[in-house]
């Protein structure tokens, strides 16, 4: 890690400390649940990196969703009902630049 580098914090709760060890294993091993996927895994760590990050505009809403938020599920639900229509209105083939 470079001097200059931000550094990041993350704090998880036990149980998603565990869910993500648990998922991780499980993919390492060859077992793949239904429920344990390389996706959810990515999901559940995205959330808390997005808690310990601030950030402006739709990154910073995004983090404080995230920081208010006591589960990935939870979290989810408040990013889809806060800004589902921004983000799909971003995510609109129309809406890119050529």
């Amino acid at each position: 890690m470079g001097k200059n580098e931000p550094t990041v914090t993350l704090c998880l709760p036990l149980e998603t400390a565990e869910a993500l060890h648990t998922a991780l294993e499980d993919l390492l091993e060859g077992n793949h649940p239904e429920e344990v996927t390389l996706e959810k895994v990515q999901r559940i760590l995205t959330w808390r990196i997005l808690a310990a990050k601030g950030g402006i505009g739709l990154t910073g809403w995004m983090a404080e969703l995230a920081r208010k938020a006591e589960s990935l599920g939870e979290y989810e639900a408040a990013r889809e009902r806060v800004l589902g229509p921004i983000l799909d209105g971003l995510e609109n083939a129309e809406n890119r630049d050529p």
